[in-house]
């Protein structure tokens, strides 16, 4: 291949994608994308297992020649060492202290390098170079799901810290109401609420979103109140980070037609003139953003 390639992977709570990008543009080569299931219950041994057979069937497709892997993952996690802190959420119990670096580099005979982080920081990075944000230097990405993910971006840089920029970066933890951010705009505030109000439990969001397309009051009530409160939440930071666009990811931004005029609507009342952005690529971001980690850190080891 005449381009240059590295590979990405996305890890969520019951699968792994990996496919190889382009560090060009970071585009998914076509073909070349792999998803495996994983039992996160699990021991380390077969979770390790699965996720080096994906990856080993995109270096596979590769042939030859990459010279990094850039991985996704949730936390919490020791992004620079490698090392899983995951424990007491009922996934990868089994990884809790491993070095997953060395683990995947030793299941799959890779001697390059391996890099890890967020994996909404990585939906953020891969928006900003190939996504909606593409062109703009102070982006805030959202990740609407279990829970509320968000990162702050400077010119492709993920920040910690800074004016306009809550601790750590997270906005899950912010106090809202009676508790923080992600109690009230997350699946799980989404799925208990139209149990309390109605009386029925519904498997998944999804759900909800089909009662909202057929105009199911409850439905529509409570995809307004979550994009009031994204609104609310988000407004303060938007302004003082003066964020040029607000990209939104997740499976729940596939509901965006019942939450995103309560959040414009918020927004505005709050003088926030942030552009916002529905994520049209999805899992394609994370692995997009997880290859980026490859090139931005290639370019400075080379530089050394």
């Amino acid at each position: 291949m005449n381009k240059i390639y590295v590979l990405g992977a996305d890890i969520g709570g019951s699968h792994i994608t990996a496919a190889l990008i382009d560090l060009s543009n970071g585009v998914v080569a076509e073909g070349s994308k792999c998803k495996e299931q994983v039992n996160a219950g699990a021991g380390a041994e077969d979770i390790i297992g699965c996720w080096s057979k994906a990856i080993d069937d995109v270096l596979s497709f590769a042939g030859s020649g990459i010279p990094a892997i850039g991985i996704a993952m949730p936390g919490p996690f020791d992004y620079p060492e490698g090392i899983s802190l995951i424990r007491g959420v009922a996934k990868y119990e089994s990884l809790y202290g491993m070095n997953i670096r060395t683990a995947l580099k030793v299941s799959l005979n890779f001697s390059g390098d391996v890099y890890f982080e967020n994996d909404a920081s990585c939906f953020a990075l891969g928006e900003a170079w190939a996504g909606e944000g593409a062109g703009c230097n102070r982006i805030v990405a959202v990740t609407l799901g279990t829970g509320l993910g968000g990162t702050f971006l400077y010119n492709k840089h993920i920040l910690h810290e800074g004016k306009g920029v809550p601790s750590g970066g997270y906005i899950y933890n912010l106090p809202y109401r009676n508790g923080i951010a992600e109690d009230y705009i997350s699946s799980r505030w989404l799925l208990n609420e139209y149990h309390r109000r109605t009386g029925t439990r519904l498997p998944d969001v999804k759900s909800i979103g089909d009662l909202a397309e057929k105009q199911d009051a409850t439905a529509l009530t409570l995809f307004m109140e979550m994009g009031s409160a994204l609104g609310e939440v988000l407004a303060p930071w938007l302004g003082d980070f003066e964020a040029e666009c607000l990209v939104i990811g997740g499976n729940i931004r596939k509901a965006h037609p019942y939450f995103l005029p309560a959040l414009q609507a918020c927004l505005q009342q709050h003088k926030i003139n942030t552009n916002i952005h529905i994520s049209s690529r999805g899992e394609a971001s994370a692995l997009s953003g997880a290859a980026w980690l490859c090139k931005s850190l290639l370019v400075k080891n080379n530089a050394r």
